[in-house]
């Protein structure tokens, strides 16, 4: 379709209690966390964040949007 706008996506990252960033799932389904910003896997759907938050169930997780 030509001209049709797509939607602006909100991107964030997650960081967990340690200080992690989730950058990922690996070995069929674990969640992978890294402390290196520039490791961490930018989410656009905050009912990723729900779905992580689900698996940590317990953990304190944050959403911290990238402008």
């Amino acid at each position: 379709m030509v001209g049709k706008k797509q939607p602006k996506r909100n991107w964030f990252i997650v960081i967990n209690s340690q200080l992690e960033y989730f950058s990922g799932l690996m070995y069929g389904g674990e969640l992978v966390w890294c402390s290196d910003y520039n490791e961490a896997k930018p989410l656009d759907d905050e009912a990723k964040f729900k779905t992580l938050q689900y698996m940590c169930w317990g953990e304190e997780l944050l959403l911290d949007y990238i402008s």
